[in-house]
């Protein structure tokens, strides 16, 4: 059978709704199975436009409207069962915890400081 596909892309904003809808399109083009965004600058409430038909679960936190935030999508028909969610209140990182297959599956999705930062991972 196939197997599970990953993307991860830094959208360096996704506020405009043009730019979204390129985002969106191409990311369903790429028939990807779950999605890693960095840098969506989304407030929490409009990570819901992150959500294209073809998405059936998505998990995101946000630092600003500005700046940061993470997102995971995941297409529909992904049999991922959520357990828990733990996010950075910095908006760098989102841990997403639960089952597909049986299996216990942890998705991690981090933002790291474009500077030398060693502190960010301690």
């Amino acid at each position: 059978g196939k197997g599970i596909t990953f993307c991860s892309w830094n959208v360096r904003g996704a506020n405009e709704p043009i730019k979204r809808g390129k985002i969106l399109p191409h990311l369903k083009s790429l028939n990807t199975d779950i999605i890693f965004l960095q840098e969506t600058h989304l407030k929490n409430e409009a990570h819901n436009r992150l959500r294209g038909r073809w998405i059936g679960q998505l998990y995101h936190f946000t630092f600003s409207s500005k700046a940061r935030g993470t997102a995971i999508l995941i297409r529909k028909g992904i049999p991922f069962k959520h357990k828990s969610t733990i996010v950075d209140k910095e908006g760098r990182y989102i841990i997403v915890s639960g089952e597909m297959y049986s299996t216990s599956l942890t998705l991690v999705n981090i933002y790291a400081p474009n500077f030398d930062n060693p502190q960010f991972f301690h």
